[in-house]
């Protein structure tokens, strides 16, 4: 399978020093034995099925939720308008916002679904995270004008507020957020949807000195296997909720904060209306509120474009993993990163004992990665233990 009589050679890499080659062989044996059951390569995938259907879902929620923003938004600019209260007004405003992030989302969304290009092979998987990222960024500045203009109404004292309109106006946003908030809620569920379909690349060429020279790359995207076959903690995690749909209900919990202030100060103006300091006060103080529900998913976004472990992931165990495979010697060149935040990628090189078969151990070793946490490809490249260079800078660990 691996001898260099039928293998075609395709250039990767020519630089002034050398020129790398790919010895693309035979890939029946992979394709036909699969793992698991599967016949094809790129039989894939209960896992690609799963996040198709997530998104799916956050589309439909991030469509329930921007009509009920909208109507509930023209509501509240009418009604601070009426009721001449700032806070209504900017309530109103942070809608405004809301509704914006929705569409972004939604369009992200849409832009994650479209196929992988030569230039961006990954395809547009990140455009959710830039989405989000915006969405951030948008709060962020109209939180900062809030506590500019609630700032402003403390040192003039020059306003006049209708307590009743106020009261009701206020009242119907805090159902309309709570009604928001509920549509987009997610939580993660216990059992894991792996992947496991191997899409297995040969490459070596079988040399004359008594050992084979295997590199053996497996690209395995994604089909099921249950994380209950492992041990009660190895690969143990909550999948994390789809990005767009989490930084809209941060929004949403945000806005939610806001109108249980505004509700507030309309309490206390309707029943004590020399008391419309509150307004401005109830403003300024739950704005900082809305500033500490982002910063949660602000980390978890800064992870993904650092190309940093996802949460959920941990490297040490991901790495005994793979050397609890028999046959395996040693790991390096471990890669592991975020493509999105709840699905990574992983690379390895992986030495081999002797007198294993390649294709065994990568067969096992892809079912370890798959069967406990959400990859979205797993690539490893075979080695012989003999062929492994004591010293080299890039076959060492990285540091804590």
């Amino acid at each position: 399978m691996f001898e260099k009589k039928n293998a075609e050679r395709v250039p990767l890499v020519t630089d002034v020093r050398n020129t790398y080659t790919a010895v693309a062989s035979d890939q029946e044996a992979l394709q036909t034995d699969g793992i698991a059951g599967i016949k094809h390569c790129h039989d894939n995938s209960r896992a690609q099925e799963d996040r198709e259907r997530e998104k799916k879902v956050a589309r439909k929620r991030l469509y329930v939720v921007s009509v009920i923003c909208l109507i509930f938004m023209i509501g509240e600019i009418f009604g601070g308008y009426f009721a001449g209260s700032l806070a209504v007004m900017t309530d109103a405003a942070h809608l405004l916002v809301d509704f914006t992030s929705f569409i972004i989302s939604l369009l992200s969304l849409w832009l994650s679904s479209r196929p992988a290009t030569h230039r961006l092979s990954y395809g547009w998987h990140r455009a959710e995270i830039l989405g989000a990222l915006l969405s951030i960024f948008t709060i962020w500045l109209v939180t900062g004008v809030l506590v500019y203009l609630a700032v402003e109404r403390l040192i003039s004292d020059d306003y006049e507020i209708e307590g009743t309109i106020m009261l009701i106006t206020s009242g119907c946003a805090v159902l309309a957020n709570i009604i928001m908030a509920l549509t987009l809620h997610q939580s993660g569920h216990g059992h894991s949807h792996g992947g496991l379909s191997s899409h297995g690349h040969s490459h070596g060429g079988k040399k004359k000195k008594g050992h084979d020279q295997i590199s053996n790359h497996a690209h395995s995207n994604d089909d099921h296997v249950d994380v209950e076959q492992k041990g009660p903690d190895y690969g143990r995690r909550a999948q994390q909720a789809n990005a767009s749909v989490r930084a809209a209900f941060v929004h949403v919990v945000g806005d939610l904060l806001q109108s249980l202030s505004v509700l507030v100060s309309a309490i206390i103006i309707f029943f004590k209306p020399e008391y419309k300091i509150a307004d401005p006060i109830c403003t300024f103080l739950f704005s900082i509120l809305v500033l500490c529900t982002t910063f949660t998913i602000m980390r978890d976004i800064l992870v993904v474009l650092m190309e940093g472990i996802p949460s959920g992931v941990k490297y040490s165990e991901v790495r005994g993993g793979l050397l609890a495979v028999k046959g395996v010697t040693a790991v390096h060149n471990l890669r592991i990163w975020a493509l999105t935040m709840n699905q990574a990628v992983l690379t390895a090189h992986v030495a081999i004992d002797e007198s294993v078969d390649a294709q065994t151990v990568l067969r096992e070793m892809t079912q370890s990665c798959f069967s406990s946490y959400n990859f979205h490809s797993v690539t490893i490249q075979i080695e012989r233990q003999a062929d492994l260079k004591p010293g080299c800078t890039l076959c060492e660990d990285p540091r804590m």
